[in-house]
């Protein structure tokens, strides 16, 4: 018993000693994110005519197409009412005519006569579990079309067990409602139509005939800042205003940056703007220095758009050059065997020479590719700084330092702030799990 106890508080010890003084020349193997990035607050250019009407004053505005969507000439954009009752009676009737359609689908024979009660069940599960997905993610429209969906299989579901032999008394009664507000409404007092093909926005802000992309060339840093000093400039002119329509997909924006390193012109981008969770791939088309220090004007295009970019003027914008993940692993650890670049880690109280895929290279790190191939570095593999200096490890072979000649290191990608210096960011202690994102230039 007593040998037992001593060989048990042998090992704790031990144990305990290595975990305390091995840390200090050790380091935790985790995902690690590089982010290279540039913000500013850009302007949205777009050649673009205002859309009205004047009857806009005389009742309320009901929009018949939504931000972003795609108009033929004359088509409907809008219609005005002498109330706004007659737009949510015939919001009414649109519900109640789906609710309405659910019932009779619902108690057709062709339907419930072949329909199986496990199979239908687990349909509405899914449903019920898409329906909680779009409500948490304030999916509302989404939510609405789900909820229809649920109500149609669940009343499939009682026909078909013979919970409920038919819905002939709620078809009556939904039938006379439609036909109680149908017998209400009246004809809108115009319709708005557009006056040429392209894509329609709502959102009017006094800039239409100013901004345009011919007109680019000649905007200054001092007019840009005043257009995002004062986004909306809207006179009594635009007071008949129902919208605006642009000619097709393709936008520019034009921005103030302090940047003067332009080796990413013409180079493709990922773009995102604070109010939207999108992203799309825009081209910079000139970055042109003012000759203040590194001030200079970029004007970046893109072919991609949705509904917030499409009622947009002035936002805050975020181009990403570079976003790698991998497994990062400190430059210092890094050896040669055999010309196999490399780290050694512990597994248990021995070594293992583990290969290094790089898929991107910091300053004082580098990232490796995240895989599950043993060969190489894993998640979470404990990476030791100084093979050599580490306490009580044997069995380590004497390997270089320094890359074969044949190999040159890739050079690491330039900082965007123009600086000699490339883009750096600090390491992470050992056990973390960071995400971290390279210094950014933002004006």
């Amino acid at each position: 018993m007593a040998v037992i106890v001593i060989a048990v508080f042998a090992i704790l010890l031990s144990q305990i000693y290595l975990s305390v003084h091995g840390s200090e020349n050790t380091r935790d193997a985790v995902l690690y994110t590089c982010k290279e990035s540039i913000s500013f607050t850009g302007v949205f250019v777009r050649d673009e005519t205002v859309i009205y009407s004047q009857h806009v004053g005389e009742g309320v505005l009901n929009y018949s197409v939504e931000d972003g969507s795609k108009l033929s000439k004359n088509s409907s954009v809008a219609k005005i009412y002498d109330s706004y009752l007659q737009i949510y009676n015939r919001y009414r009737i649109e519900r109640l005519e789906k609710e309405l359609d659910n019932l009779k689908r619902a108690q057709d024979p062709g339907t419930t006569d072949y329909a199986q009660p496990e199979f239908i069940n687990t349909q509405i599960g899914d449903s019920y579990k898409n329906l909680l997905l779009n409500l948490a993610g304030g999916n509302l429209p989404d939510v609405y079309d789900e909820s229809l969906e649920m109500l149609k299989l669940m009343n499939i579901y009682n026909i078909a067990t013979k919970a409920e032999y038919g819905y002939d008394a709620r078809v009556q009664l939904l039938e006379n409602e439609i036909g109680n507000l149908g017998a209400a409404l009246k004809d809108p007092i115009a319709t708005v139509t557009s006056n040429g093909t392209g894509y329609f926005t709502s959102e009017v802000d006094g800039y239409e005939n100013e901004l345009t992309t011919e007109n680019i060339p000649n905007m200054t840093v001092d007019d840009i800042k005043n257009i995002i000093a004062h986004p909306d400039r809207k006179t009594k002119s635009y007071k008949n205003a129902v919208g605006k329509v642009f000619s097709d997909y393709e936008w520019k924006m034009v921005g103030v940056i302090d940047v003067a390193n332009r080796y990413f012109v013409h180079e493709d981008l990922t773009f995102s703007i604070d109010s939207s969770e999108n992203t799309h791939t825009v081209t910079v088309e000139s970055i042109t220095p003012t000759g203040n220090g590194n001030e200079a004007i970029i004007v970046i295009s893109c072919d991609e758009l949705d509904s917030e970019l499409a009622r947009t003027r002035v936002a805050d914008v975020e181009l990403t050059f570079v976003e790698k993940t991998g497994i990062w692993a400190p430059r210092d650890a890094i050896r040669f065997s055999n010309g196999v670049k490399g780290v050694y880690v512990m597994v248990g109280e021995q070594t293992k020479f583990k290969k290094l895929d790089v898929i991107y290279e910091g300053d004082d790190y580098v990232l490796s590719s995240n895989t599950s191939d043993s060969e190489y570095l894993n998640l979470y593999d404990r990476i030791i700084i100084d093979p050599i200096a580490a306490p009580d490890i044997g069995g380590i072979e004497t390997v270089s330092t320094e890359p074969p000649e044949e190999e040159k290191p890739p050079e690491s990608l330039t900082s965007v702030s123009g600086t000699d210096e490339a883009a750096s960011t600090s390491a992470p202690d050992g056990g973390e799990e960071p995400v971290t994102t390279a210094p950014s230039v933002t004006n």
